[in-house]
């Protein structure tokens, strides 16, 4: 039976750890400034920014149309308003933000692309 050698093993591992540290440092990176759907991450936050515009609008005309209603006895009429109201006003804080990243990307400016 051969007896183990943890001394040479020890040294193979280590040999092996640095001749793949060494390949690995020959070998660029891409740059990651895209996902797998060709959105690069700006594009996505404008995404997600129109997504959370469109809701809180939503919500928020909603709940203001509900109180009325509860409020002033003007059912349905308060809810509805209020929907149609939060509605317009999130179309068009998105189509602000989508302005500003359009003029920004027409530019080719990375740093003027921040939203208000």
């Amino acid at each position: 039976m051969e007896t183990p050698d943890p001394v040479g093993d020890r040294r193979r591992v280590d040999d092996l750890d640095a001749r793949l540290k060494t390949a690995r440092g020959k070998v660029e990176k891409p740059p990651q400034t895209s996902d797998k759907s060709g959105m690069s991450q700006r594009q996505t936050g404008v995404a997600y920014r129109i997504l959370a515009d469109m809701i809180a609008g939503l919500l928020v005309g909603g709940f203001l149309g509900y109180w009325l209603d509860r409020w002033q006895d003007w059912t349905p009429f308060g809810l509805v308003t209020g929907l149609v109201v939060g509605f317009v006003a999130g179309a068009y804080n998105a189509w602000r933000a989508i302005r500003v990243y359009s003029d920004a990307a027409a530019k080719g400016d990375d740093e003027s692309r921040r939203l208000p």
